[in-house]
């Protein structure tokens, strides 16, 4: 068994965005999301999300440098105005529009912690992965991508196989992601009051739809 990793809800570093930003991929971009649903926007993480995009960004990520781009980080007014848009998305304390676990989109009740939560955390597990954070679901949305993204970053050790990694990769996205993601950004584009989350909803699932392809 490999030496434990975790699953945290952090900003990027600024060291590890800036080199991401020079060779983005299927990873970074993964991490990038994972901090922007699991991070509320302060100014750090903001510009943190403003250097990783800084470097021509592929074409299916235009939108989303455009709105970080937009937010301009010495604007009081806006981080307020995003920082209501995210606790009234993703935290509360009114009835959430789009909550952000899998169980609720996939239980019968739209209860947490249900059969999707268990089977996320056994996946984790299997990768020497833990959810190093108190009152963080393992079916969170960024908890979900940042797995995503380490299986990605997993298949490139010499003490893994990387045919077993693609394989949790698919299955992962087949079994978890696809089967809520969608309705989730759906419902989170439509229920956002900023651009910046509007767009994350709809570069979120159009990057799943490209790795799913």
């Amino acid at each position: 068994m490999r030496v434990a990793r975790t699953i945290r809800p952090e900003p990027l570093a600024r060291p590890a965005a800036i080199a991401m930003a020079h060779g983005i991929g299927q990873s970074g971009v993964l991490k990038l999301f994972s901090s922007m649903y699991l991070c509320k926007p302060s100014r750090k993480a903001i510009g943190d999300w403003t250097y990783f995009l800084s470097d021509k960004p592929a074409d299916y990520l235009a939108d989303l440098k455009l709105a970080v781009d937009a937010i301009g980080v010495n604007s009081c007014g806006i981080e307020e105005a995003l920082l209501w848009d995210y606790t009234r998305l993703f935290i509360g304390p009114y009835k959430l529009p789009c909550p952000p676990w899998e169980s609720v989109y996939r239980s019968q009740g739209r209860l947490m912690m249900q059969d999707a939560a268990d089977d996320a955390r056994r996946t984790y597990a299997a990768f020497g992965l833990s959810v190093d954070e108190t009152g963080i679901m393992p079916d969170h949305i960024g908890v979900e991508l940042n797995f995503l993204a380490l299986v990605y970053e997993l298949a490139g050790e010499e003490n893994r196989k990387q045919s077993d990694c693609m394989r949790i990769r698919e299955t992962f996205l087949n079994d978890h992601l696809l089967q809520w993601v969608p309705q989730f950004t759906t419902d989170m584009e439509a229920a956002a009051e900023s651009h910046f989350y509007k767009s994350l909803a709809r570069t979120t699932k159009a990057t799943l739809a490209l790795l799913s392809a």
